[in-house]
């Protein structure tokens, strides 16, 4: 029997010669195709994993970032409805306030809150900061009026020294 490691005879020659043994090429084994293929898998597991995971860590990042204004939107709107209008009143800015005295401001939380009975359904809420470092947000709802009508109710607010005011607030047919 032929050794099968055998060599060509010319060694100036790599070629092998008429009678020299060829060594075939390693066949790729099933064990080498299952490593390729788990590691495309893995590649594949680690990407779409980093993806998921950086639109969390977006939500997370826009909805603690939100989370303060719509604190104090929500707020006006329950005053609202309960017809607390000096509660309402003390989360005016400063701005509002100088535009409406706390007895006007009461007479139009009398008008508004018998009507604005539904659930606030919250549609957007957007945030928003300027170059002169002023920065504004709104919220806007969907609320069922007792009349029938579902109404848009959109509260603007502006971020004074760290804490977020109500700057005004729109009521309007959706």
């Amino acid at each position: 029997m032929e050794d099968q490691n055998k060599k060509p005879t010319n060694p100036q020659n790599p070629r092998p010669m008429v009678g020299d043994t060829v060594q075939k090429p390693k066949a790729v084994t099933d064990k080498t195709k299952t490593k390729e293929k788990w590691s495309l898998k893995k590649l594949l597991a680690i990407i779409g994993g980093s993806i998921i995971v950086f639109i969390i860590a977006i939500i997370a990042i826009v909805t603690i970032s939100t989370s303060a204004p719509v604190k104090v939107s929500d707020e006006l709107v329950a005053d609202i409805q309960a017809n607390n209008a000096a509660a309402a009143y003390q989360l005016l800015a400063d701005e509002a306030k100088n535009t409406i005295s706390l007895n006007d401001f009461k007479a139009t939380i009398s008008q508004i809150s018998p009507i604005l009975t539904g659930k606030p359904d919250m549609q957007s809420k957007d945030i928003n900061a300027d170059s002169n470092n002023l920065t504004s947000a709104k919220v806007i709802y969907k609320i069922a009026g007792s009349d029938g009508i579902t109404y848009k109710f959109t509260v603007n607010l502006i971020e004074v020294n760290k804490e977020w005011k109500v700057l005004n607030f729109e009521s309007t047919k959706a």
